[in-house]
């Protein structure tokens, strides 16, 4: 089996870091949407949505700080331009413009601040219920938690964090208690239900092929927060258990081929499921096991239902024609 080469519109950068981009100006691609086109540190172009980032007034010609948000399976590169008025994990002051009270999807109440940043945009931070009573202040103390796409995501100077009996890295059992639309971002969403009453969302999208129903018992793991303050939750996958070793046939191989000219070559595995599963892998270690139709591997990480694998040993050599014996 030999690797195919598959061009990647952009620069090889790395994951997490912050780079300056040059902003060469906007272009629309297909129903209106605008992008701004950015020249990366290397000299290539590459397109980022323009629609989550008006406010930051972004000029033609201006260099702008981005971080490397996300590498996909796939080599695209998602960045987060730098907010020019705060920074994650920081405390800043925010104008109250009103208040209020709502049930969310999951069924749970919640109080909340309407407040507004130095762009002018309204963000929800949610409140104790103790501060129900009394005048509205006129600002509050925020840490930025997390800047997504633009959104701020908020919570109050001092507030506990939600939920804080489920403890990062442990396991819960949860039933399915419904399945829901969330008006907030559009997405579908299982509703969870814990023994305690207390309920919980997790992203159907993610989890299609589990096959997931009304009224079934599942386990999840917490794996972290999401930028609202709430767990997210990882199910069990039907398949696989971390840490367990497990054989997975080869679909194909592939050598992605960057803007810079980088090159990286990639296996690209099938599970039970049959999600693919891409292994990056070095010059050795593509010659080491090219020749084989089946891997042992670990699973390393389940997140979102995808599984991050370490390559073992090979289990059955190929017998396409021109191949080579495995070392």
């Amino acid at each position: 089996m030999e690797f195919r080469p598959v061009k990647i519109q952009n620069s090889l950068l790395t994951e997490g870091q912050s780079y300056p981009f040059r902003l060469l100006g906007k272009m629309e691609l297909g129903r209106g949407e605008e992008f701004f086109v950015l020249r990366d540190p290397l000299g290539y172009k590459m397109l980022m949505p323009a629609g989550y980032y008006q406010s930051y007034g972004f000029a033609e010609g201006q260099e702008i700080i981005c971080r490397v948000d996300k590498i996909n399976c796939n080599g695209r590169m998602f960045l987060e331009p730098q907010n020019p008025w705060y920074k994650e994990g920081e405390l800043y002051e925010f104008e109250v413009l009103s208040h209020g009270h709502r049930e969310n999807i999951a069924g749970n109440h919640e109080w909340y601040y309407v407040v507004k940043d130095r762009g002018g945009r309204p963000w929800r931070v949610k409140r104790p219920v103790s501060d129900g009573a009394g005048d509205i202040p006129e600002s509050v103390t925020c840490r930025i938690e997390r800047i997504k796409k633009g959104q701020l995501y908020l919570q109050l100077e001092g507030a506990a964090p939600e939920h804080r009996l489920l403890k990062n890295g442990e396991t819960y059992a949860f039933t399915i208690a419904e399945e829901k639309v969330n008006p907030d971002d559009g997405f579908a969403y299982y509703i969870l239900e814990e023994s305690s009453g207390k309920r919980f969302l997790l992203r159907k999208k993610y989890y299609v092929n589990y096959r997931l129903k009304k009224g079934q018992p599942i386990k999840c793991r917490v794996d972290g927060t999401m930028g609202d303050g709430y767990p997210f939750l990882e199910p069990f996958h039907p398949h696989y258990q971390t840490g367990e070793v497990y054989d997975f046939p080869v679909d194909r191989l592939e050598e992605y081929i960057f803007s810079d000219g980088t090159r990286q070559k990639v296996m690209v595995l099938k599970d039970k499921l049959g999600e693919e599963i891409k292994v990056r892998v070095d010059e050795e270690a593509a010659i080491r096991w090219a020749p084989f139709r089946k891997l042992s591997c670990r699973v390393q990480k389940i997140r979102k239902s995808r599984l991050e694998v370490e390559i073992l040993q090979g289990v059955e050599p190929s017998t396409s024609k021109g191949t080579t014996s495995a070392p």
